[in-house]
């Protein structure tokens, strides 16, 4: 029982640690979109290798990240946080419903499924944002309306970007390094066989 605990705290607060550190080094976000978008990688990272119960560490890293690093408050954000924190978990569930979740086969990576899970989290991502900050800004009389091209493109484009350039460095350097170094931290699917 402590050994579960245990690890549901490890794994939590490496997740939020993880979305952290990768926010602040992505820099500021602009309510137009990012050339790049890295944290959304962090999060689909995040639950490929914790799985998602580490949801809640998820929803709290992208909250703080939000206020301590894009000066943002907890009004009107909250609705933004959970699609961050929904879509990578709607993309993932989404290729398992359809049997496309395996990212490693017989010890090695399929790239094939990461791209697929970068563009279908950006997609998510950007489709459910838009509608959340046009919903917001609805409300809001002196707002200009969003042009819905610029940021269905620049929020696409930023967020295949950073999910592909998160994954494939996680798949490419960190998950070998876990191998090589401590194996047991691998989780099961991850394994080679």
């Amino acid at each position: 029982m402590q050994d579960k605990l245990a690890g549901f705290l490890y794994k939590n607060i490496i997740s939020f640690l993880v979305i952290i550190f990768v926010t602040f080094i992505n820099g500021q976000a602009f309510i137009s979109g990012n050339i790049i978008w890295l944290p959304i990688g962090a999060v689909s990272l995040c639950y490929l290798l914790f799985g998602f119960n580490v949801f809640i560490a998820v929803f709290l890293a992208i909250t703080f990240s939000s206020l301590w690093f894009h000066d943002s408050s907890f009004i009107g954000i909250n609705l933004i946080h959970l699609v961050g924190t929904f879509s990578p978990l709607l993309a993932i569930a989404s290729m398992k419903f359809f049997k496309l979740s395996n990212f490693f086969e017989g010890g090695k990576l399929v790239f094939q499924h990461l791209l697929f899970l970068a563009i279908l989290t950006a997609l998510y991502n950007t489709l459910m944002k838009f509608f959340v900050y046009s919903y917001l800004s609805s409300g809001k009389p002196d707002d200009l309306p969003i042009n819905a091209i610029n940021f269905i493109t620049n929020y696409l484009i930023g967020d295949v970007l950073g999910c592909l350039a998160i994954l494939f460095f996680a798949a490419l350097v960190v998950v070998p390094g876990i191998r090589f170094f401590a194996p047991k931290l691998v989780p099961s699917k991850f394994k080679a066989k």
